[in-house]
């Protein structure tokens, strides 16, 4: 089995609107998907919450030039990308025009 990095992204602005109802679709989709055997997960804090750092720079950010932010990830295993896509498409962001997903192959060292 390989090990894929799943990366969720959309409109921070529009996730912040979701109603009660869609809050709990959300998470019970994603209780969901983690009981699937999910490696690994998480939400990310807001976007101004983070620092990046450039060689010994540290500042404030992201700041992108777009509203699109990633807001979770997950760590699976499947037995190859095509299987890692068709679980990934089952998340509920799918189903949010300004989200996408992306499934990254990870490397083993």
């Amino acid at each position: 089995m390989a090990e894929f990095l799943i990366l969720i992204y959309g409109d921070d602005e529009k996730w912040g609107q979701r109603t009660e109802a869609q809050l709990e679709q959300l998470d019970a989709a994603h209780r969901a998907f983690q009981a699937g055997g999910a490696l690994a997960s998480g939400e990310l804090d807001a976007p101004e919450m983070a620092k990046t750092i450039r060689g010994a720079l540290v500042t404030d950010g992201p700041f992108a030039e777009f509203k699109e932010v990633l807001g979770g990830f997950y760590v699976i295993e499947a037995a190859d990308v095509d299987e890692a896509v068709a679980r990934a498409s089952g998340l509920y962001e799918t189903h949010e025009p300004h989200a996408r997903i992306e499934v990254h192959p990870l490397i083993q060292h």
